[in-house]
Formats: structure tokens, C-alpha cells, sequence
């Protein structure tokens, strides 16, 4: 049976003094990708939102269909409406979302970012053989890169990748790669050595990019590119929560 792949709203939605976090998920992918570590950080105190992105949810057709301003501008939107009631917002993204998150922080004051499996070069193959390809072929069949059986199973999404989508993802993390020196806030990025789909050394281009301040990397060694859901889930929930539960206590005095 496949999961619940709605949009959410997770922990005591307060305001005031109460931490938000926005949760982005990947490409082709739903609101149930960073639901988990929503999960954990409600648990201590953080008023999680999880947003639909605009093309999911609907077809893989209409994904082709969407530019990629759609889904920053979506992300911008959201974190307004929550700074509005939250005295700090933080941002959760995972591939595709961790990309909008960092987008998001250089245009918004983000408390601070959680970066998973965000991928700002995809190698030289996908760079010079999807743009073309998506003038000849619509999409092509996927299946989620996620070891864990059970969790491969129940992951829903589109089961076929929309190139012209991935042509956008490309643009846009060109975009917000020369974005980069402009993120202030603290950023915790979180990587598979074992990821099918975004390389090693984009953890690393990361980290270049972005200016001096509090910056950390963790690894994981059992995981493919969904780590949210994957084998080291839990692993992935408890970082999360350790980074941003340090990160407000240090804000909140």
C-alpha cells in the first residue's frame, strides 16, 4: 500500500516564539519524503509544514510543464506565510527541495538550513545528454533510488521522470550555486556515500560555495538518494533534530 504523499502540518502550530521548520521534497516525489524527520522535530517542539510542490501531485506531464521559478517562488511563498506567525523559520529539503532550500536562504532570513542529497551537478552525462533528449522523449520510467525494500514499495510519486523537469533542476541549481556566498544562516548537509543518483563531490561544491559560519557534513553508508526513507531513516531524523534543536537554543538565548 502506497503512503500518504499529501501535503502536511505537523506539531503545535503556535507562533509567536514557536521554531517552524518548511520540509521540501525531491523531484518527481511527494510531501511524504521529509515527513519523517517532520515527524521527529514535532516531537520537540517545532511546527513542521510539508509542501506539495507545483507539478506533483497531478502528472508527470504537467511536472514537464512547470518552470522551475514555480517551485521557488512556492518555497518563498511558504516561508512568508510562516515567518509571519513564527519568530524563526527554518528550511528541510531533500535533493530537489534541498536545492530550493538553499535558494530560499539566499533570499530569505532563514534561522537555518538542513541540506540532504541536494544535488547542484548531476555529471557530465545527464548535463549534456538530458537537454537534448527531453526534445525527443517526454520522460522515462524510474523507480525511487531507495535500498530498503518496504520502503521502496510504499513510496509514492510519479513513476516515470519528466526530462524537460530534470532539464529545469539543472538550471536552477546553476542559479542557486552562484547564489551560495549569499546563505548566512547555519547549514547542516546530509549525503549517501552509496547515492545512485547525486555524486559525492557535490557535498563539497556545496560547502565551497557558501560563506564562513557554521557549516557541518554527515555521511551515511547504507542509504541510496531517498535517505529520508530509506534504511538510515531514523539516523537522518536524529541529525536533523540535534542540528536545529542546537541551532534555536543558541538563537532563543
Amino acid at each position: 500500500m502506497r503512503a500518504d504523499g499529501s501535503s502536511f502540518e505537523l506539531g503545535e502550530p503556535r507562533g509567536g516564539e514557536a521554531p517552524a521548520v518548511l520540509c521540501v521534497h525531491g523531484l518527481t516525489g511527494t510531501p511524504y519524503e521529509v515527513r519523517r524527520p517532520a515527524e521527529a522535530l514535532a516531537e520537540v517542539g517545532f511546527a513542521c509544514q510539508g509542501l506539495l510542490l507545483p507539478g506533483h501531485g497531478t502528472s508527470h506531464g504537467e511536472l514537464n510543464a512547470t518552470p522551475r521559478a514555480a517551485w521557488l517562488d512556492a518555497v518563498v511563498e511558504a516561508y512568508d506565510a510562516l515567518a509571519d506567525r513564527h519568530a524563526r523559520v527554518y528550511a528541510l529539503g531533500l535533493s530537489l527541495g534541498g536545492v530550493l532550500a538553499l535558494g530560499l536562504a539566499a533570499r530569505r532570513p532563514v534561522a537555518g538550513v538542513v541540506v540532504i542529497a541536494a544535488p547542484l551537478d548531476l555529471g557530465r552525462l545527464v548535463r549534456s545528454v538530458v537537454p537534448w533528449l527531453s526534445r525527443v522523449v517526454g520522460s522515462l520510467p524510474k523507480t525511487p533510488a531507495i535500498f530498503d525494500d518496504v520502503a521502496r514499495a510504499r513510496h509514492p510519486g510519479y513513476d516515470r521522470m519528466p526530462l524537460q523537469a530534470v532539464t529545469e533542476l539543472l538550471r536552477l541549481a546553476r542559479e542557486v550555486e552562484g547564489d551560495l556566498a549569499s546563505v548566512r544562516a547555519p547549514v547542516q548537509l546530509i549525503y549517501s556515500r552509496r547515492d545512485p543518483t547525486v555524486p559525492r563531490h557535490n557535498a563539497d561544491r556545496v560547502l565551497r560555495g557558501l560563506p564562513p559560519g557554521e557549516r557541518e557534513l554527515h555521511w551515511l553508508d547504507d542509504s541510496a538518494h531517498v535517505v529520508t526513507v530509506d534504511r538510515e531513516r531514523e539516523q537522518v531524523a536524529r541529525r536533523v533534530v540535534e542540528f536545529l534543536l542546537r541551532i534555536e537554543k543558541a538563537a532563543s538565548g
